[in-house]
């Protein structure tokens, strides 16, 4: 008999989770931000999400992701005699004139 009044109980516990989740979907608010308007643990709205629905859990592509370092942004480089200056992206202008002037002081 506790049984199944537990069983019942875990059951409706269950429904009630399925009923939430659907909302949450139903309303196109992000988990967090429907949880958060409504007072629900977000670790707990995940642990349900998951318990009631494992392949979407396991649907996830699983494995390695090629990374490539981002691309910089090249510089400017200036011959003048036997001078070669290199500016690189973001420099402070007038470091680079106080350079210049000195290379080309006597």
């Amino acid at each position: 008999m506790e049984q199944e009044k537990t069983a019942g109980a875990h059951e409706a516990r269950r429904e009630e989770w399925r009923r939430i989740i659907a909302g949450q979907q139903a309303c196109g608010q992000s988990a967090a931000a429907y949880c958060r308007e409504r007072g629900i643990p977000a670790w707990k709205f995940s642990y349900w999400r998951k318990a009631l629905n494992p392949a979407e859990a396991d649907a996830a592509p699983r494995g390695f992701v090629e990374l490539r370092p981002p691309r910089r942004a090249s510089g400017v480089s200036v011959e003048a005699g036997r001078w070669l200056v290199r500016v690189e992206p973001g420099f402070d202008a007038a470091t680079l004139l106080r350079a210049l002037e000195a290379l080309s002081a006597p």
